[in-house]
């Protein structure tokens, strides 16, 4: 039992936030995480890509950052991983210049920091429904800021993007809205862009049961969607204590037939736990693209 952990139970339940925020507050002071970085430069795991990368990366996280749990190594290796998965889908779509960048959602930029070294002469905006992280984003890296709206099938960014990257919010919803985020992106999909998204799929199925990682859910869920994916190839519940926002299992099946009902795109990209060695990645781009595909 941690520190925090066991202060919690002799301190009254209304001080627990608090002392969330103080725990969260010192794990990502800045010495601390730079210290993390440093001893990843310093580990030897890293490609030679990568140890530039991260060399020159901000090692800052904000204490709000709801993907960092004190483990600096994992944090920056999940935003790697996610430029690494870029670099793979760009390659297969035939892609050379990329002059502007959609991070959506940017959180607080777990993947835009490596982004901004990986295409320094991009335009780049981050887009999320957290005004406070998109800030961050728009103050710290350079991005264009843009709040988002839980209507997405208003949501016009006023432009068009040559890359498109989504990591982990197809997840996180349900059918309808998953459609509805796949339609925002071809609205905004440049001629010859690439489009990247990623999701659960047969690994995050098959490893729920065992609970190796229950994301939160209760044994009656992980039943319920575990055995609805088998059938359906697509099942979501909501957090215990969310709604309309929880898990979603997605599989390949499920995801090419939206794109066929979305029309006009074309798949070039798919590998299964492309993105941290965790969730399957999709890359599509406009289907008038003339650019080699992959359609396995």
């Amino acid at each position: 039992m941690s520190y925090t952990e066991k202060l919690k139970r002799i301190v009254p339940r209304a001080v627990h936030p608090y002392l969330g925020a103080a725990r969260r507050f010192w794990r990502a002071l800045p010495p601390r995480t730079a210290r993390q970085k440093r001893r990843l430069l310093e580990g030897g795991g890293l490609g030679a890509r990568d140890r530039e990368l991260l060399e020159r990366a901000a090692s800052r996280i904000h204490f709000g950052d709801g993907m960092y749990k004190g483990d600096g190594a994992h944090y920056f290796k999940v935003g790697l991983s996610a430029v690494s998965v870029m670099d793979e889908a760009l390659g297969r779509a035939g892609i050379g210049e990329v002059r502007t960048i959609l991070d959506f959602p940017c959180g607080h930029g777990r993947v835009l920091r490596f982004l901004v070294h990986r295409f320094p002469g991009a335009g780049i905006t981050a887009c999320e429904l957290d005004r406070a992280a998109v800030d961050f984003c728009a103050g710290r890296f350079g991005a264009k800021p843009f709040y988002s709206s839980t209507d997405l099938g208003s949501l016009d960014l006023g432009r068009q993007f040559d890359l498109i990257w989504c990591g982990s919010l197809v997840t996180h919803l349900s059918a309808g809205p998953i459609t509805e985020l796949l339609r925002l992106f071809r609205r905004h999909l440049a001629p010859g862009g690439l489009m990247i998204f990623t999701t659960h799929g047969d690994f995050v199925a098959r490893r729920l049961p065992g609970k190796d990682f229950d994301y939160g859910l209760t044994d009656d869920q992980i039943a319920r969607i575990t055995a609805e994916y088998e059938r359906e190839g697509f099942a979501y519940t909501d957090y215990p204590d969310r709604e309309s926002y929880g898990i979603s299992l997605t599989s390949p099946a499920w995801v090419r037939e939206r794109a066929r009902e979305i029309g006009g795109l074309r798949e070039v990209y798919f590998r299964e736990r492309a993105w941290d060695e965790h969730q399957d990645a999709y890359g599509f781009v406009p289907e008038d693209s003339h650019a080699p595909g992959n359609r396995p």
